[in-house]
């Protein structure tokens, strides 16, 4: 290359690394509901800002994410429409979700799978059924409300209504709910890992033996894109029957029947991931320190430090990396009820579905690599008359992974020291199959350090 032709090239470099574009207009089609300013909201950029051009896709892409990741859209699409070298529109086309999910719910009471197969020995009596309505997108303000009532196995009552901004500039958001649960079978001791419940063939089954009401209120603070910091005050009061106090005396601790508190909690998120019901690249952190007894009724004095950071890796190639680490901190001086419990939701080490392990402080890494096998949308054409319906996405991505994790268990609780005060670990290989909404069937087989072998399906993201 000539000296002329070097210099043009630098000149040209830097001529582009100066160069800036307005942003004209903003168009927006298919917020048939969403209120206009719900999704401006998510926009790194307004009508009028200047964006340098070498990083005007990756603002677009950012807020491209940001507006899928309100759970208000099935399909986001961003167009640069040129006006001329320096100045552009943005074309955003939505396609709505569907809002508004009355349904009528059977759902095992089991913390899993392989708990209710392994542990439950099959039994089809442990469903809680009944009527469930959820309605997203309120207003078309993103306000949510949703209304559970379950029968079966016990009867609870779930209410909760969510005003993600209460403010005009978009910062401050309030979410209120409230519960009660009856129970004649429930669990009222954990032994070898194992829940014992009280069930069809005890002699306790027909009296109530726990009755419980809660209430909560939650304050949003979003002040960027990514950053949450959330402050909660809930408030609970339960009672249980002689005869589950007589099972367990510890189960409030010194043979009380009844337990009472309000607990305050502070967390924060830090949210960048691409899609937040199935990321593939990005990261998210999360911190909470939580108070549960306020000095009000003396049943509950109980602190809790959380922290979990999670990461995501894309190569570009369709393989992708998930890593994560974090851990619990509690007071070791609680009752049963108040245990911290290692195997709830996807808090575990996978091929240890089967066990619950209780300890005060606790940590967890879980890490997979995965390959995109397949991906596609399966379009239903004149077979599907609802127009949301009519694209459905699905994709399939093949993984392997390795978990480490470790519990400390409480003092003197010998009847649940197996798998604690040690390391647990598992490696294994499985299958992600993502649908509809994001909607994620994992299906595992894994080895874990106690030489077991594990096949656990689960509806329910890894991390």
């Amino acid at each position: 290359m000539t000296a002329s032709a070097q210099k043009h090239k630098a000149d040209t470099s830097q001529a582009v690394a100066d160069a800036y574009i307005t942003i004209n207009k903003i168009y927006i089609l298919g917020n048939d509901k969403t209120k206009r300013y719900i999704i401006t909201r998510e926009l790194g950029f307004k009508e009028g800002d200047q964006i340098a051009l070498t990083n005007l896709d990756e603002v677009m892409t950012r807020s491209r994410n940001n507006v899928y990741n309100t759970n208000l859209f099935s399909t986001v699409e961003f167009e640069q429409l040129e006006i001329s070298d320096t100045e552009i529109d943005v074309l955003i086309k939505l396609e709505e979700r569907w809002y508004v999910w009355p349904s009528f719910i059977l759902k095992p009471i089991d913390r899993n799978f392989i708990d209710w197969w392994k542990n439950r020995d099959k039994d089809f009596s442990r469903v809680r059924f009944g009527p469930k309505l959820d309605i997203y997108n309120v207003r078309g303000r993103k306000e949510s409300l949703r209304f559970i009532g379950f029968f079966g196995f016990d009867r609870r009552f779930i209410f909760q209504y969510s005003f993600p901004y209460i403010d005009k500039n978009q910062k401050h958001g309030l979410t209120l709910g409230a519960s009660s649960v009856i129970n004649k079978k429930m669990p009222y001791e954990t032994v070898n890992h194992v829940n014992n419940f009280i069930t069809d063939t005890s002699e306790f089954v027909d009296q109530v033996n726990r009755e419980a009401y809660s209430g909560y209120l939650i304050y949003k603070f979003r002040p960027s894109f990514y950053d949450y910091h959330y402050l909660t005050l809930q408030g609970y009061t339960m009672t249980i029957s002689d005869d589950i106090a007589n099972l367990n005396p510890n189960y409030f601790g010194d043979g009380a029947t009844h337990q009472a508190a309000f607990g305050l909690s502070y967390s924060y998120v830090r949210d960048r991931r691409d899609n937040r019901n199935y990321p593939l690249d990005g990261y998210r952190i999360f911190g909470e320190m939580e108070k549960l007894g306020l000095g009000i009724f003396g049943d509950v004095d109980i602190w809790r430090a959380t922290a979990f950071y999670q990461h995501y890796i894309d190569f570009q190639n369709k393989w992708y990396l998930s890593t994560s680490f974090g851990g619990q901190i509690t007071s070791p001086d609680a009752a049963y009820f108040n245990y911290t419990e290692f195997g709830e939701g996807t808090y575990y080490v996978r091929g240890f579905e089967q066990f619950l392990v209780e300890g005060p402080h606790n940590v967890l890494s879980k890490n997979s690599l995965k390959r995109e096998i397949f991906k596609t949308d399966i379009n239903l054409g004149r077979f599907m008359p609802i127009k949301k319906f009519k694209k459905l996405p699905f994709a399939v991505y093949a993984k392997t992974f390795v978990d480490v994790g470790y519990v400390n268990n409480y003092p003197n609780y010998e009847q649940n020291a197996r798998l604690t005060n040690k390391p647990l670990y598992s490696a294994g290989i499985g299958l992600d199959i993502v649908m509809l909404y994001d909607i994620t069937l994992r299906l595992e087989y894994s080895y874990n350090s106690e030489g077991q072998f594990r096949f656990a399906p689960n509806f329910m993201a890894e991390l």
